[in-house]
């Protein structure tokens, strides 16, 4: 980013935040945008129907801003946006990487096919997952893959969130919402097909245990078969539930948790192209098995959750939670290093020993809604936790020999690996305080700080020689942001937010291997507009700029190191909501700036783009439904997406890049009366060949490399509702 833009943008920032005479009236408490914090299950929209259902246009007023609470999207001085259940759910996604496809501001950057089952994905260019990942407002460290088929809705922070959950990541936040209980009787059963061949069967049910003071919701899943690629296959089971219990005095408890297990066979293959100088072939046929078909990953992992929340006083509200989680992991899987662009590789071996985590996360906040003079205060105080233990072995690596991807050679499965030898222990505690306050009903502020540490304690050989075995870090981070509503309907707002992050991990091919480097403070400064039209359509801009030290390594002397500041700028838009009364749209697009400036320690990175970093991307999806056919009962909606995946490169210097990449998706759904439900959808409709991703840290055999993306995928299901 240039000088000049950076200081355009602060201007913006200064424009914004400042004092805007002559437009604000005294607040009316009776319409006052700070609102005591309480649940939110099913709330109408401006436009009719319900938030997040197809009648509303998958419209949401609100997010859940960590510790901030509910709070309606314009009235918050940061960039969020909100994928509902039933979007999810009508575009036959079973993923989170497909469940976001309609988000502008998510790139991938690992698919849950591959051998760790993770799911990660990209914000503003920037890692967002691990300790980043949160459900229900709980951190939520994912080393498998996120369950979706429980969820209610997927709520996406763009961009740097310190103040609010202490240590995060600096591109944002995803937050998985279960759904909620029920207090009427409900049941939904459904049962289809996905990628070509799995078969899978959901039973949603919910309702009043006792009255209404018990509620409950229980999700059962489960999924068997086939994948697209040659010889693989996928199983999945998932058990989900929460019950709420409400008693006298405005207390609500709340216990819930899930368990899942994943065992996939035959495995998809990264192409590591270091070998070929970082040379980008042209993407292979996706449903060949390039590896070979004894390659598993095993997963399971469990969650139990306890929350309270409790309104003691007309001022004070309580809310507390405490989140225990357990995961196991193993996989085999064969790497490709190509040795020509036209195919020819080499396959290496890389069994694990397994990986075992156990994972904590709790907070304990205090709301005090009051007024001073004419201005009405959301003061929020409190504490937020998360932590985790990891323990795991020396992976077995060997070759295993030479292959192509015209005629792949199959290999006999050598050794096992064995016995754990490594085992970390971070926690981090963050103490803050901040306050939403109304000046007028025009114009609001947002204060806070929050002092954070982190506490990291390696054993084994995550000690890399040389370095501590224990690190410790606090720092007090800062947020500042403020919102005007010059007009019904509009708001304009800015803010400036300072984040503390973990410090990156040495991957395995490197000198300092698995050391984890210290924390790191990072800024961002935002400037946007939310606009709502017609009472049905809702779009958001935003401007952004964030500056973060650089971590990578080092190519001179192979060590993880941080050296530089990588910056990050863009231009974000997002809308969701009905173009017509019968057209739905969710989309949008990111164009984003990336460069490595003030590396001292090796200069030919600066002015460069960070690996996998797309320069723009954009989503859109669109849904039509019919007006009434005599001869055809019920209501049938076809729908459309494109999606668009700008170039990325694959190394430092910017050789060579991704190729950018548009696929089309189609579906077709049919409601012929109010409880049943037929939907049949293709992704990849063309059959793009193409690259997913590139991911550049890899698992003892050095870089992963690249991934192909999914081909033409059928999908289909059959719901009905009692």
């Amino acid at each position: 980013m240039s000088n000049e833009t950076a200081a355009h943008l602060r201007v913006v920032f200064v424009l914004i935040v400042g004092p805007m005479p002559g437009v604000c009236a005294p607040a009316n408490p009776s319409d006052s945008a700070i609102t005591e914090l309480q649940e939110v299950v099913v709330t109408p929209t401006d436009a009719g129907g319900v938030e997040g259902t197809a009648e509303g246009g998958y419209r949401y007023r609100g997010a859940d801003v960590g510790p901030l609470g509910d709070i309606p999207l314009k009235d918050t001085p940061f960039s969020i946006n909100v994928t509902s259940g039933e979007l999810i759910e009508n575009m036959n996604a079973h993923s989170p990487a497909d469940a976001l496809k309609t988000s502008p501001t998510v790139a991938p950057l690992m698919s849950p096919a591959g051998y760790s089952s993770m799911s990660r994905v990209m914000i503003r260019g920037f890692n967002a997952s691990d300790q980043s990942e949160l459900r229900d407002g709980l951190a939520d460290r994912s080393f498998t893959l996120p369950p979706v088929e429980d969820l209610d809705r997927i709520e996406v922070f763009n961009g740097v969130s310190g103040f609010l959950y202490g240590f995060s990541a600096v591109g944002g936040t995803v937050n998985y919402v279960t759904k909620p209980t029920l207090d009427a009787p409900f049941a939904e059963m459904s049962a289809g097909f996905y990628n070509r061949g799995i078969a899978f069967g959901h039973v949603d049910v919910g309702g009043p245990v006792y009255w209404d003071a018990l509620t409950s919701r229980v999700n059962l899943y489960a999924e068997s078969g086939d994948t697209y690629i040659d010889g693989s296959d996928q199983t999945r089971e998932l058990v989900s539930g929460t019950l709420r219990l409400r008693l006298c005095g405005g207390t609500h408890l709340k216990v819930s948790g899930y368990y899942q297990h994943l065992e996939a066979n035959g495995l998809p293959t990264y192409f590591n192209i270091q070998g070929i100088g970082y040379e980008v072939p042209g993407a292979f046929d996706p449903t060949r098995q390039y590896g070979q078909q004894w390659t598993y990953n095993d997963a399971w992992k469990g969650v139990v959750d306890f929350a309270i929340e409790s309104r003691l006083s007309d001022i004070f509200t309580l809310r507390a939670a405490y989140r225990w989680g357990d995961m196991w992991r193993r996989y085999r899987f064969v790497g490709a290093r190509l040795t020509d662009p036209g195919g020819g590789y080499t396959e290496t071996f890389v069994d694990s020993s397994g990986n075992d985590e156990r994972t904590s996360a709790a907070y304990a906040l205090m709301d005090a809604g009051f007024k001073t003079w004419a201005f009405a205060h959301k003061l929020t105080f409190g504490y937020t936790h998360w932590g985790f233990s990891f323990e795991r072995g020396v992976n077995a690596v060997s070759g295993l020999g030479p292959s192509h991807v015209d005629d792949p050679i199959d290999y006999e499965m050598p050794g096992r690996a064995k016995g754990y030898d490594r085992n970390l222990r971070t926690d981090t505690h963050n103490l803050l305080i901040g306050d939403r306050i109304e000046l007028c009903s025009a114009f609001s502020v947002l204060g806070g700080v929050s002092y954070a540490t982190i506490d990291n304690h390696y054993h084994g050989a995550y000690v890399a020689p040389g370095a501590p075995d224990h690190v410790w870090q606090g720092e007090l981070t800062p947020t500042a942001g403020a919102v005007f509503k010059p007009i019904p309907g509009v708001s304009i707002y800015g803010s400036y937010i300072q984040a503390l992050e973990q410090g990156g991990t040495a991957p395995g091919f490197a000198a300092n291997a698995y050391q984890i480097l210290d924390p790191t403070l990072s800024d961002q400064y935002e400037a946007g507009i939310k606009a709502t039209l017609w009472d049905r359509l809702d779009l958001s801009l935003a401007f952004f700029q964030i500056e973060k030290i650089n971590q990578y390594v080092d190519p001179t002397d192979n060590v993880y190191k941080q050296d530089g500041v990588e910056v990050h700028e863009g231009i974000e838009f997002y809308a969701s909501g009905k173009l017509l009364n019968n057209l739905r749209v969710v989309g949008g697009f990111t164009v984003l700036s990336a460069e490595i400036q003030e590396a001292p320690g090796n200069p030919l990175t600066e002015g460069e783009t960070p690996v996998n970093v797309p320069e723009e991307q954009a989503r859109l999806y669109l849904e039509y439904e019919l007006p009434g056919v005599r001869w055809l009962p019920g209501a049938l909606t076809v729908s459309a997406g494109a999606n668009y995946y700008g170039r990325r490169p694959v190394n430092i210097p910017n050789e060579d890049y991704i190729p950018a990449t548009t696929t089309f998706d189609a579906g077709l759904r049919y409601q012929p009366t109010e409880d049943l439900t037929v939907n049949f959808t293709v992704s990849n409709l063309l059959d793009e060949h193409y690259w997913a991703y590139y991911r550049n840290q890899g698992d003892g055999a050095g870089e992963d490399g690249l991934m192909l993306g999914d081909p033409r995928l059928f999908s289909a299901s059959v719901k009905y509702s009692f």
